[in-house]
């Protein structure tokens, strides 16, 4: 479904995958690089999906200058202007999501709507770290890891990706550069939180909502921290309906004795 291709950007060339039919959407991936999914799959049958494998991940090298979130995100930029050649809709997973939202502050006039998919980077600093133990982080991960696509990727690039967070923000969990500049963004937002997850603490997606200004909290039911996997059906529909309907997709499209549902 999903083509690879290659995008010469101004600091070097990227690869990136697309697929989908209808407007733009700018994926950006998780620590685990780029993996297509059945929640990804879904969703492709309502946007077009671009999804660029961010430097140093996946086995591609890493970019000269690009070394921290916001040059990471300025290089997003020059993707969606060389790519896409208008304002694009903004999905990121954990590690995406918070490159999302320096994209949103640095770049607004390029972010169309903004999905933070259970966002890291706002992890409170009294909040134990995620663990380290394999058995433990699956769990935390994903509550049905089961319907995980097979893994692909060798040892050798999933260690290279995991190191490749500390290359762009250290041993930060909590960007305060960037909490202080969440106020600018000025996009429609929706945050998303699968209520098993592991990996990021509900206290980081309530922050987001208070200091995001135009932000909506939505929980996941029955999802870890991959609820692309953990339920494709109702993440895909999720964010078709918030990129399509924007602040109505807060109201069901059905209705109940007459009167419209809040989705909660």
């Amino acid at each position: 479904m999903f083509k690879e291709k290659t995008a010469m950007l101004g600091k070097g060339e990227i690869k990136y995958f697309v697929g989908g039919t209808g407007r733009p959407l700018i994926h950006l991936h998780g620590a685990g690089g780029v993996r297509p999914n059945a929640g990804l799959e879904a969703l492709a049958e309502n946007v077009t999906i671009y999804m660029p494998v961010l430097p140093g991940f996946d086995g591609t090298a890493e970019i000269a200058g690009i070394d921290s979130m916001e040059t990471l995100a300025d290089l997003v930029a020059d993707f969606i202007d060389k790519e896409i050649g208008e304002a694009a809709d903004v999905l990121g997973l954990s590690f995406g999501g918070w490159l999302a939202a320096w994209l949103a502050v640095r770049h607004p006039s390029k972010v169309g709507q903004l999905c933070m998919e259970n966002p890291a980077g706002f992890r409170p600093k009294d909040a134990p770290a995620p663990s380290t133990d394999p058995e433990t982080r699956m769990k935390q991960m994903y509550a049905y890891p089961e319907r995980l696509p097979k893994e692909t990727k060798s040892d050798k690039v999933i260690a290279k990706n995991l190191s490749m967070l500390g290359h762009y923000h250290g041993d930060t969990s909590f960007d305060e550069k960037l909490a202080s500049q969440l106020g600018k963004i000025e996009c429609l937002t929706m945050i998303m939180h699968g209520t098993r997850d592991g990996r990021v603490p509900e206290e980081a997606v309530q922050f987001l909502k208070r200091d995001i200004p135009r932000s909506h909290l939505i929980y996941v039911y029955d999802a870890a921290h991959s609820m692309e996997t953990d339920q494709p059906a109702r993440f895909a529909h999720l964010v078709a309906d918030f990129m399509e309907r924007a602040e109505a997709f807060l109201v069901n499209q059905g209705t109940t004795s007459g009167r419209p549902q809040q989705v909660l």
